[in-house]
């Protein structure tokens, strides 16, 4: 399996006691169409690389709507945040939208490969960049999408917050005085 995963995981910059350990902290798993990868609040403790087949991050609110955030393909990673987060719960739910298989990477067998290598944590840090841009992206489209800026929706939920109208926690806004926060939208 390891000659057919080069587009996936960069293992050709690996040395070998860096494939090893990858390939000792990782496990190869298949979902079926809409089987759930992780659930919103799970423990954080792998992140995944899709290596066939589609999976979608959403986040749901208390009543169970989905709001989805991302779509991930061959390549790409998901649950990341797990690295860098020890013992986090999961801000949303992964799901695979058709029959999928992706990697599932231990976070202590991936952070001893990041810390050894240079070359490892380049490639991390650029696919958590690419990331972190299509989410800035779809902020500022959210944003433009009610005729306001990302910057200043920012400004407003914080005020919202700060005045016990809302809460913010885990990418997750909810209301806690919708009468008064109904006022003030329509103020």
């Amino acid at each position: 399996m390891g000659a057919t995963l080069g587009d996936v995981l960069p293992l050709e910059i690996l040395p070998e006691i860096d494939r090893y350990e990858l390939a000792t902290h990782m496990t190869v798993r298949k979902f079926k169409q809409d089987e759930i990868v992780y659930h919103q609040g799970d423990p954080a403790a792998h992140a995944f690389v899709v290596f066939e087949g589609l999976v979608k991050n959403l986040l749901l609110d208390e009543n169970g709507h989905e709001l989805l955030v991302s779509l991930h393909m061959r390549g790409e990673f998901f649950g990341e945040l797990a690295f860098f987060e020890e013992k986090a719960p999961r801000d949303g739910t992964a799901a695979a939208v058709m029959p999928s298989t992706v990697l599932q990477i231990e976070r202590d067998g991936a952070l001893a490969v990041l810390r050894r290598n240079e070359e490892a944590r380049r490639f991390m840090f650029a696919k958590l960049t690419h990331t972190i841009r299509n989410l800035e992206g779809k902020a500022e489209d959210l944003a433009a999408a009610i005729g306001s800026t990302r910057m200043t929706v920012n400004k407003l939920l914080a005020d919202f917050e700060r005045r016990g109208l809302i809460d913010v926690a885990h990418r997750n806004v909810r209301v806690l005085d919708e009468p008064l926060l109904l006022r003030e939208i329509q103020a």
